[in-house]
């Protein structure tokens, strides 16, 4: 029985960005529901320029950008720039991917608006501000920024593990969230319909991938954009419309702002 250690970018980015995520049922949908709460939490129109960091492989960015808006995603996995680039290309959206660190201030008073979505608190403290500073740069003045992932509290329960029927096998996949530290911990193993054995371990060029998140409840959202001149304005709970303000039981945390003066 063949058994492999592969990284995240070797193999697991595009196992459960592309061919796991879009074998969920009405996975497309989910997308387009997703960009339509975006544009009303932040207020979007037609024309503008939006940055998604830790796109992916770019579905939300494409949504988005169905409906009129210029995207521009970054993510350090070069399979997933590559499909979202070729999704953008097939379907003429205005709309580029590019591989690069979420960390690096590389962009200067470029968009109206960032978004975040299930891709916050993949670093230590230090990285994390990094993170929001360059957010803060990549904005125009008056910018807007949308941040969006589990709630932590909703995770305070068992751990989650199970099986799950993937393409060609199965992938075991195991959550736990340590209340004490506010990170939450993901494992996963796969096994092919060959009997192949292949787990996560990390590759050099997988530099700043974690299978931990840090999860920061409501009062730190709030206070850590000021950390990098950015505002906060509301928080919601799910990707819903009408919009639906957090509560402690909601299954999303998203909160929204802008760049200060």
């Amino acid at each position: 029985m063949k058994q492999s250690a592969r990284g995240w970018q070797e193999f697991w980015a595009e196992f459960f960005r592309i061919k796991h995520r879009h074998s969920i049922e009405s996975i497309r949908d989910f997308d387009e529901r997703f960009a339509s709460h975006i544009i009303k939490a932040l207020a979007l129109h037609r024309g503008e320029r939006i940055l998604d960091l830790g796109c992916g492989g770019g579905d939300q960015a494409a949504a988005l950008a169905r409906r009129g808006m210029e995207c521009l995603g970054v993510d350090i996995a070069q399979t997933l720039v590559d499909y979202a680039n070729r999704t953008a290309r097939e379907e003429n959206l205005r709309a580029k991917f590019i591989c690069a660190d979420m960390r690096e201030e590389q962009f200067r008073e470029a968009f109206d608006a960032c978004v975040i979505l299930e891709a916050f608190g993949f670093f230590d403290d230090e990285g994390n501000t990094q993170v929001l500073n360059a957010v803060k740069t990549a904005l125009k003045k008056d910018g807007r920024f949308y941040i969006q992932g589990p709630n932590p509290l909703s995770r305070m329960k068992k751990p989650w593990k199970g099986w799950q029927e993937v393409e060609d096998g199965y992938v075991l996949m195991e959550s736990n969230y340590d209340p004490a530290s506010g990170k939450n911990s993901d494992s996963f193993f796969y096994i092919g319909a060959d009997g192949e054995q292949i787990r996560f371990s990390p590759k050099p060029e997988d530099a700043g991938v974690s299978t931990e998140m840090r999860l920061h409840t409501l009062p730190e959202m709030v206070n850590l954009p000021n950390t990098a001149q950015l505002r906060f304005k509301a928080a919601y709970g799910s990707i819903r419309l009408p919009l639906e303000e957090y509560t402690v039981t909601s299954d999303h945390l998203a909160i929204v702002g802008k760049k200060a003066h």
